[in-house]
């Protein structure tokens, strides 16, 4: 069958494209899809044409929630299962795939697949994996409740960062130029936000912590504020206990080189994290926790476009203009 799926030809630049879509072999599943979502910060990077390994033209997005509609031999998950697909086993030709997520129908393998409860819609599901990336930080960093943390950039991962935090018990103070931004952290549960610009917002954190938190989130993609961040942290004290480590994650995705002062870090005596992308029970695990009500992404100012509109939506996303696109997949 043919099918539907956005293109990136060249950078910045989308359109509507089709594909061939065979029909599932053993063990695979085919779905049609409900909803998408766009990473703000890693599609537009591949939109931008910075991302390492992508090849134009391409099919791009790791975000999609399907239904399965035909199931291969000896599969065990029904038609009319929603599913989270994380893996896309298609043809792309004549395209490549950058994940291949943005596409009316797929084939994935049921092996990788990760349902989704019930209790949770398909306007919350799809924010499953940007929840999972930013809970594998969260857990790679070992928060605690009571635990002070900073969280610096809240964008969507960032303000999913906050939102996992608090989950946890923990006390986060958001830090961002953006005033909706901070608006919407508050919303969150947050127990201070503060203008990252403000000449005076490391006395500000400093002043709310006790003099610095325990784990800093750095989710802004932005090399040159890392320092800035690395400075919200409390410095251990000579023989206090090693647990007193401050943590500072780099949640952020980069695309240029980093660089930290050695002597002003080696002093406070940080550990720096690297999560790396998210587990599969980290997807599990946002997906219950939105079931629960703990984790509402829907907080999240988010704008739907017909795939079609695709254009729109990528030139508004690198401008700024919004925040979060969905795309809906209706025949056309």
């Amino acid at each position: 069958m043919k099918t539907n799926c956005i293109v990136f030809p060249r950078a910045r630049q989308a359109e509507v494209g089709t594909v061939e879509i065979r029909s599932p072999g053993e063990g695979e599943l085919l779905t049609r899809t409900r909803i998408t979502g766009v990473s703000t910060g890693t599609e537009t990077r591949v939109y931008r044409g910075k991302q390492h390994g992508a090849t134009f033209p391409l099919i791009p997005g790791y975000e999609n929630i399907g239904e399965v509609i035909e199931a291969g031999a000896g599969t065990t998950i029904a038609p009319g299962q929603r599913l989270f697909v994380r893996t896309h086993l298609y043809d792309p030709a004549p395209y490549t795939r950058t994940w291949g997520g943005q596409i009316a129908h797929s084939l994935t393998n049921e092996d990788a697949l990760v349902l989704i409860p019930d209790e949770v819609s398909d306007e919350r599901a799809i924010y499953a994996k940007v929840a999972a990336i930013a809970l594998h930080g969260v857990k790679r960093a070992a928060v605690r409740e009571g635990e002070w943390v900073v969280v610096v950039g809240l964008g969507i991962i960032g303000h999913l960062v906050a939102q996992h935090c608090i989950a946890r018990g923990a006390r986060v103070v958001a830090v961002d130029m953006d005033e909706s931004r901070r608006a919407l952290a508050s919303q969150a549960g947050t127990v201070a936000e503060i203008d990252a610009s403000a000449s005076d917002a490391l006395e500000r954190v400093h002043e709310v912590t006790g003099g610095g938190a325990s784990v800093v989130f750095d989710a802004t993609g932005v090399a040159s504020v890392l320092p800035v961040a690395a400075r919200y942290l409390r410095s251990r004290a000579w023989d206090d206990d090693l647990s007193g480590c401050g943590r500072l994650v780099l949640q952020g995705s980069l695309e240029t080189p980093i660089t930290l002062d050695y002597n002003e870090t080696f002093m406070q005596e940080i550990d720096l994290i690297l999560p790396r992308d998210c587990d599969t029970q980290d997807l599990i695990d946002s997906l219950d926790l939105m079931a629960s009500g703990a984790l509402r992404p829907e907080l999240i100012p988010a704008t739907t476009y017909p795939f079609a509109d695709c254009t729109t939506a990528y030139d508004r996303l690198v401008n700024r203009e919004i925040m979060r696109v969905l795309y809906t997949w209706e025949a056309r």
